[in-house]
């Protein structure tokens, strides 16, 4: 009650100048809002990459501010995310929640409870009691909840099990609900070939040398193919160019490629005991189905692939073929929500 007495000292002029002078010693952008429901409403803009907060001074005769923000989710997501199963929204919900509450704000839930319409985060500051250190306090609890929202939300969407082009089987292994479904040895080989595979065709291109390679080449031509225009001598005389080229760039990559294949090959040969027992899990299976998904006129990434194969997958990546983009983001989003492995150097 003394906290109450001490407070309603502050009238709404006092309150205004306090939250003026908290966001300009903030370097914030403030902006007063008209809100006939509430005494004063102010907006507070720290960049563009981050979301606006409010402080809401309900009554004149309030003793404290509200350092509001709020999250709405788009009705095409919450729809995308209603395929997984049911229980596991729920889990989804509730991870939010819990994790608002870890971070010392109160929320409120608009719209359904369990399919929210979006997420309004609150932290309460005493007028009498605040200083610029309390309210950057409350400010970055406010703002830190929001972005754990948004996050949480995009970390969902950008699972490739989440997308609706994927078939009931593929969404069985993300639901936990698949069993194993490929006969041994054959599943332990297609598994094994796809993490191998995608593993040597990534850490090839992140070497950066294929690319380098690759536009090294092309660079050497470019002038001639501006000329082009110039008629068919000029047409001939870059086709011949390119000819001559081509067959030295695919030797470097094959090069290149061999060199990564070899030590990958090396390293799994090193852990294929260990790993081999912990593949049992359906999660498994997800990159062969993803692969089976397409074409393109080569040995599938669940095969054993030589050097050859490996650099023209390769090359569809490096030019950003959209149908071998699309299947690579997926095999690489399905790597890193592999179960782990255990580090065999712990034990």
């Amino acid at each position: 009650m003394n906290g109450l007495k001490k407070a309603s000292t502050v009238n709404r002029e006092q309150a205004l100048a306090k939250v003026m002078q908290w966001a300009a010693q903030s370097g914030f952008e403030a902006t007063s809002l008209e809100d006939s429901k509430h005494d004063f409403v102010i907006e507070v803009s720290e960049t563009e990459k981050l979301p606006d907060l409010q402080i809401i001074h309900q009554r004149a005769d309030t003793p404290f501010v509200l350092v509001v923000g709020l999250v709405n989710i788009p009705e095409t997501d919450r729809e995308r995310l209603k395929d997984l199963k049911r229980e596991r929204y729920n889990e989804f919900i509730w991870d939010i929640k819990l994790n608002i509450l870890h971070g010392d704000v109160d929320f409120t839930v608009l719209g359904p409870e369990k399919d929210p319409d979006a997420w309004e985060v609150q932290k309460r500051l005493f007028l009498t009691e605040t200083n610029i250190n309390h309210f950057h306090e409350a400010y970055s609890k406010v703002k830190n909840a929001l972005i754990g929202i948004i996050w949480s939300y995009k970390r969902a969407l950008d699972n490739p099990m989440l997308r609706t082009e994927c078939s009931e089987a593929e969404a069985q292994i993300m639901r936990g609900d698949a069993e194993v479904s490929l006969s041994e040895p054959d599943r332990t080989r297609k598994v094994m070939s796809a993490m191998t595979n995608t593993s040597i065709i990534l850490m090839s291109t992140l070497m950066g040398g294929l690319t380098e390679v690759m536009m090294e080449a092309m660079g050497s031509m470019a002038s001639e193919m501006a000329g082009a225009i110039g008629g068919e001598e000029e047409k001939e005389k870059v086709n011949n160019e390119l000819e001559q080229k081509l067959p030295e760039v695919d030797e470097k990559m094959k090069e290149m490629m061999s060199e990564v294949r070899r030590d990958v090959y090396a390293q799994l040969e090193q852990k294929r005991g260990e790993i081999e027992p912990y593949i049992s899990d359906a999660a498994f299976d997800l990159g062969p189905m993803i692969i089976d998904g397409y074409d393109f006129g080569l040995p599938k990434l669940t095969e054993e692939l030589d050097d050859v194969s490996l650099v023209k997958y390769s090359q569809l990546l490096i030019s950003e073929d959209p149908s071998f983009t699309e299947m690579f983001e997926k095999l690489t989003n399905w790597m890193n929500t592999l179960p782990k492995f255990p580090d065999s150097e712990k034990e």
